[in-house]
């Protein structure tokens, strides 16, 4: 698995959670508590005909001291109508992970999903209680 990491703060990661577009996230500034994973490219096959839809999983796993606070997918067509390009769920799985599942139901063209986790680092804080 290709992975990426982009650092973001609390505020720019929620904000760009919001704002995924064909390129990508705004650039922002770093608050080193936030980060995004890129899980691998992967392509959505061609539809085999019949009604059926060619169908592709995909995933971004946050790194080890990290614990997913959020995430998404993207699907891009291939050279045809975009509404055959379906992202069909998108989800965490467990707590380290994001899933994704797309499908195509062009017959000519195949097209890619990604997903991406928000990962936030674990820290261990000291409770004040009040007495």
């Amino acid at each position: 698995m290709v992975k990426r990491t982009v650092r973001f703060g609390l505020v720019a990661a929620v904000t760009a959670t919001m704002l995924v577009g064909s390129t990508g996230f705004a650039t922002a500034k770093s608050s080193g508590t936030m980060n995004v994973v890129y899980g691998q490219i992967v392509t959505i096959p061609v539809s085999p005909g019949n009604g059926y839809a060619g169908a592709q999983a995909a995933s971004a796993t946050c790194p080890a001291g990290q614990v997913l606070t959020g995430g998404g997918a993207e699907v891009k067509a291939g050279n045809s109508y975009v509404q055959r390009y379906n992202l069909a769920a998108s989800r965490p799985i467990g707590n380290e992970t994001w899933w994704a599942y797309g499908t195509n139901s062009d017959t000519n063209n195949p097209g890619s999903l990604q997903a991406f986790a928000i990962c936030a680092k674990v820290t261990n804080l000291d409770v004040v209680h009040t007495p």
